[in-house]
């Protein structure tokens, strides 16, 4: 029996492909276009005529930021598809243990349990650690 139902296995994978889309649209908004004009993660492609160099820079360097953001999320998106196609999807990939579906709802894409993420973030530095 999956860890999931199969009702919320059908609605994931429709929130997913839906994402896979939307993700892939961007993807190529930001490459593709006008041939005569660079992609906007060309460096300098907003530096016009009388633009200020650092500031089209920076522009440039925020669509390339956002442009590597998309392309991890396509890739977490795809893992996830590939998941759910395999039987995997609800199972944590570092322990093996269910994923509560309120997870999975909130995150589709989530890999691991809380315990887990808890452990990777606290191994990493990366959580959030106590607030104030």
């Amino acid at each position: 029996m999956p860890p999931i139902s199969a009702e919320l296995q059908d609605d994931i994978a429709k929130r997913l492909h839906q994402q896979h889309d939307d993700l892939l649209a961007t993807i190529h908004g930001r490459t593709d276009g006008d041939p005569d004009e660079p992609p906007a993660i060309a460096p300098m492609a907003h530096m016009g005529q009388n633009d200020d160099a650092p500031a089209a820079e920076m522009l440039s360097h925020n669509e390339e930021h956002m442009a590597e953001h998309d392309s991890d999320q396509l890739a977490a998106v795809d893992a996830a598809l590939s998941r759910l196609e395999s039987g995997d999807y609800g199972t944590c990939v570092s322990c093996g243990c269910e994923i509560p579906e309120a997870r999975l709802v909130a995150t589709p894409t989530v890999q691991t349990c809380i315990p887990c993420q808890e452990r990777i973030e606290r191994e990493q530095g990366t959580g959030r650690g106590p607030s104030m």
